[in-house]
């Protein structure tokens, strides 16, 4: 049986550091799970039991031992394999570690036997700091208690302070000059990131990275309208592009190609994700030839290339209009629109989502769209019944839900930005885009203090905090611990030792 490596959001983990050697030396943590398989619940996935937690190589992370011999790495990236693993007769029931200072794990099996897996030799291991990937105890915690790999994040997550939560469902838009003006969110991480707005000069890389700085262990998102076409921000700096109406003259393969390359040069930039492409089918009002065209399965594969490309590119690709802009009624940047009826958007303006929602990790961005027989007068990006009803349950989306600016008219002419804010957070959106610093701070206490009066529940605060984190590529359990008092707390790694 060939052992599994970390998977999931587990790949994005730091290669561990070495824990100081000046360190008092601490017993292995050997714990045995209870009994009854992990994840439970009827239609969960089958995954393996998890039978103890051992502390990682020189205190670095934890390896948790699944019941048919797989060992994943929790907090670090070391392994202690140096060859395949015995192939196992029997299930596998306990576990120990290796002599002090090796490399290694020895598995006990049903039958009392044992089995030595690793290496046996000495490994030694220095350096000053506690390792970047260090695992907090509600993690472990929850591993033990059934919990699985894709749910122990959002434990780690919900022992952030509320602040950072909260600062993680708000988005502000600036223009470059007005990026220094954010160092005080940034560094009190009060709010997720940044749409920068206008063009921009070949220095904007020099403002990101100084943010980025201030940021720290949680950086900011920085998006950008790079569709091509009409709405490019970047042109001046990276290069232009097509509109997409204009890119369906090339094979998908040459639009993937090309978005990958414009997305590596986003990226160097300090660019991290991008507010395309558009895959609303039609060129309605507001849309135009941002649209792949009229037919659902040309938007589909052209957007699907796009994404494709974007991602290879290393840029969070977020597609939108959700649920279908292509035959609004208005252009929404001026007032409410509305879409043909639910069961008619299913038949064709659904289609790129469905796809893409299926095949990728891309984020989705939610239009203030009224649609008839289901959002009730309300628009999209405000309604649970359009995200959590349809978006999350109906098409499956599990990952990163962003609504469109809400300092747009079809907002603005009904309600305040932060009580918009609240609204689209309440309604199951993970990232509300605001406009400029005091909107952000707005919405900031508009949904502090619904928490606080129980109008929106730390569950929700979470779940959106969650998603916006594993965006960035953030695994929350290397952040948070405890300090000598039992207080959660926000590690930070420079602070060690003082």
């Amino acid at each position: 049986m060939a052992l599994l490596t970390a998977v999931g959001w587990f790949a994005v983990l730091p290669r561990a550091a070495a824990q100081s050697s000046g360190e008092s030396e601490t017993p292995p943590l050997v714990t045995v799970a209870p009994d009854g398989e992990s994840g439970g619940g009827e239609g969960a996935p089958s995954v393996p039991r998890i039978v103890a937690v051992l502390r990682g190589p020189g205190g670095v992370g934890y390896w948790v031992i699944g019941a048919d011999g797989t060992i994943e790495p929790v907090g670090t990236s070391i392994l202690p394999i140096v060859g395949e693993l015995p192939q196992l007769t029997t299930q596998v029931v306990g576990a120990r570690l290796g002599a002090p200072g090796a490399l290694g794990v020895w598995l006990r099996l049903a039958d009392n036997s044992e089995v030595a897996v690793g290496d046996p030799g000495p490994t030694v291991f220095t350096g000053e700091e506690r390792p970047l990937g260090w695992l907090s105890g509600v993690a472990v915690r929850q591993l033990l208690s059934g919990a699985w790999w894709n749910d122990v994040d959002r434990w780690c997550t919900s022992e952030l302070t509320l602040a950072v939560r909260i600062g993680q469902t708000i988005m502000t838009a600036l223009g470059e000059r007005s990026l220094g003006f954010a160092v005080e969110e940034a560094r009190d991480r009060r709010i997720a990131g940044i749409l920068v707005q206008g063009p921009v000069t070949e220095h904007v890389w020099r403002r990101i990275a100084e943010l980025q700085d201030f940021a720290g262990r949680i950086p900011l998102i920085f998006a950008v309208d790079e569709e091509g076409g009409r709405v490019q921000r970047l042109a001046a700096v990276v290069g232009r592009l097509p509109s997409a109406a204009a890119q369906t003259a090339k094979s998908p393969a040459e639009v993937a190609d090309q978005a990958a390359d414009h997305a590596r040069k986003m990226y160097r930039l300090g660019f991290t994700m991008n507010f395309a492409p558009v895959i609303d089918v039609g060129a309605g009002e507001g849309i135009g030839d941002r649209s792949f065209g009229n037919d659902p399965a040309t938007v589909t594969e052209y957007g699907l290339a796009t994404v494709e490309g974007l991602s290879a590119g290393g840029v969070v690709p977020v597609v939108k209009h959700f649920p279908g802009h292509g035959a609004a009624t208005a252009d929404t940047h001026d007032q409410l629109a509305s879409t043909a009826p639910i069961d008619e958007l299913r038949q064709r303006d659904l289609i790129p989502f469905a796809a893409v929602v299926g095949a990728t990790d891309a984020a989705v961005m939610v239009g203030h769209l009224n649609v008839p027989g289901l959002t009730g007068g309300m628009p999209a990006s405000l309604s649970p019944a359009a995200i959590d009803g349809v978006l999350r349950n109906e098409l499956g989306h599990s990952g990163l839900v962003v609504t469109d600016s809400l300092i747009m008219g079809a907002i603005r002419s009904h309600w305040s930005v932060s009580e918009a804010a609240l609204l689209a957070v309440s309604a199951g959106a993970d990232l509300a885009l605001v406009g400029g610093l005091e909107d952000a701070a707005a919405a900031f206490s508009e949904i502090d203090t619904a928490v606080a009066e129980g109008r929106l529940s730390l569950d929700r605060i979470d779940d959106a905090a969650t998603n916006v984190l594993r965006a960035k590529g953030v695994y929350t359990c290397t952040l948070v611990g405890r300090d000598g008092l039992g207080r959660a707390v926000l590690y930070d790694p420079t602070l060690v030792g003082r």
